[in-house]
């Protein structure tokens, strides 16, 4: 819907929630899975409740050149992503790995599982795993093998979650 300007905004919201990509203006893709569909499904019905027009259609490219250039704009959006979350979790990581032995902080806690859920979003919108998750999960690894002597507990959670994505 063209006003008010916020709804808009939701759309162009959720569709960056769910990693989408602008094939044209006003033309937002994702891959095809139950999950996306799903989504799109919902989000366009949404879109009509607020007065708007949405459609959900079948793509399908006829050169593979193509489809390759898309594919990569997904991965080059992943791989930003997961390049900004490493980036911003830099000295976080560097502060767990001084902690052994020593109680994390209240602070340091709720920061390490914002930054947990942060991943968790981020490798959620990975349709074409580029491949830099893993950065991410072995430098968690790392942070929690420093941690396990004294927050066993803490550590373990974090693992379960991680073994969840």
């Amino acid at each position: 819907p063209i006003n008010p300007s916020r709804n808009r905004v939701y759309v162009w919201r959720k569709l960056k929630e769910f990693g989408a990509e602008y094939f044209k203006q006003g033309v937002a893709v994702l891959p095809q899975n139950k999950k996306n569909v799903a989504r799109l499904s919902r989000l366009a019905q949404k879109i009509g409740e607020m007065g708007g027009d949405a459609q959900l259609v079948e793509l399908r490219f006829l050169g593979a050149s193509d489809e390759a250039a898309l594919i990569q704009k997904f991965k080059k959006q992943s791989d930003s992503e997961y390049v900004e979350l490493l980036r911003e979790c830099a000295d976080l990581f560097a502060q767990l790995g001084q902690h052994a032995g020593q109680k994390l902080s209240e602070y340091e806690t709720e920061q390490l599982k914002k930054e947990v859920k942060k991943y968790s979003l981020a490798k959620s919108r990975d349709h074409f795993q580029s491949g830099r998750s893993g950065e991410f999960e072995q430098k968690l690894y790392g942070a929690i093998d420093s941690l396990r002597a004294s927050a066993q507990d803490f550590a373990n959670q974090l693992c379960r979650t991680l073994d969840k994505l």
